[in-house]
């Protein structure tokens, strides 16, 4: 009950956010109760086509209020809508103090280790647990991105390595290719599922699959062991494709696979595998967290000074939060309090 009160609430909140940035543009008389149905039937078009191509566009359209930069230019388009020479001074203020706080590294740093902390000692506390026995499947995600638009995440990213690999999908690679290497020391071999999405990236004949094959093959996981996902575009449906080449459907029996994702997105991707019965055991990689000192992280003075790596940085946990926010109205996490 408390969640879909809770559901009911966040979705009333984004029916008024939209309503009001409508009304702040557009006169009353011209949003016409067609305009209001094409509204609502394009939001229900998002639940129930997710990664529809026309959906991302919707999405990166609603969303757009909701992220730094967007809300910036809102905030300043409102302040001079009447002309330059009759600015309003509170946008302005607000604009100023939004772009300035979501762009000092200081910002950034404290929101990414509020995204990343948790998993990381949620990780340590696994290690003794999968000591003990071994998982049926890694699984290995890319850097996530919005629920609705798989064009928007990075996960197929064009880079310029000979092999069409990024760099943040070659680190993971290679850390399941150390996982696999325990288990196999421990007498189990597990599946290594690598999720690249519908379209497999190919740069002058270089296929992204093949080249996914050669680099883990070529780090000591067999070739029969790696399954190579075409389907999964986020982690809800790759957690659906890996539920079907693990046979995972038995209620009873929860099926153990660590889950290789960005620390950012960890704690969605693990929930959101874990409600389609899998036991997760995550292994982030990607951390932005920098050296503490005592404890403490002293804020040196460059991290005091707005620079636009920690606007792109701020942007990305915004986007996860409102990813999450998004698998919570689906109903797709697992324990929603906890993400």
């Amino acid at each position: 009950m408390f969640e879909l009160i809770t559901q009911i609430i966040i979705l009333a909140a984004i029916y008024f956010l939209v309503r009001f940035v409508l009304l702040s543009f557009i006169e009353r008389k011209y949003l016409t109760w067609f305009g209001g149905i094409v509204l609502v039937l394009l939001m229900v078009l998002a639940f129930l086509e997710p990664t529809n191509r026309t959906v991302g566009l919707l999405w990166g359209i609603l969303s757009f209020p909701l992220r730094p930069l967007g809300l910036v230019l809102i905030l300043l388009g409102y302040a001079v809508r009447k002309g330059y020479k009759q600015v309003a001074g509170p946008q302005i203020m607000a604009a100023l103090l939004i772009l300035l706080v979501c762009s000092l590294p200081v910002t950034a740093y404290l929101l990414t280790a509020q995204s990343e902390q948790k998993p990381l000692l949620e990780t340590r506390g696994q290690q003794d647990v999968t000591a003990a026995r071994g998982v049926q499947g890694i699984v290995v995600l890319g850097d996530g991105g919005s629920p609705t638009d798989p064009t928007y995440r990075i996960r197929s990213q064009i880079n310029t390595g000979e092999d069409g690999i990024s760099v943040g999908q070659r680190s993971r690679l290679l850390y399941a290719s150390q996982l696999y290497a325990s288990q196999q020391a421990r007498g189990n071999e597990p599946l290594v599922i690598v999720s690249i999405g519908p379209k497999p990236l190919e740069q002058d004949g270089i296929s992204e699959t093949s080249s996914i094959t050669e680099l883990l093959t070529s780090n000591g996981v067999p070739e029969d062991r790696i399954r190579i996902d075409l389907e999964g575009v986020d982690p809800r449906t790759s957690a659906i494709v890996s539920q079907r080449l693990l046979a995972s459907d038995d209620a009873a029996n929860r099926v153990p696979i660590m889950v290789v994702a960005p620390a950012i997105n960890i704690r969605r991707v693990s929930s959101s595998f874990a409600k389609l019965n899998f036991e997760v055991i995550a292994r982030p990689t990607d951390f932005y967290v920098f050296q503490l000192q005592g404890g403490v992280r002293l804020a040196a003075a460059s991290d005091l000074i707005p620079n636009a790596e920690a606007l792109v940085i701020t942007t990305r946990v915004v986007d996860e939060y409102l990813a999450t926010v998004y698998y919570f109205l689906r109903g797709w996490l697992v324990d929603p309090l906890t993400v």
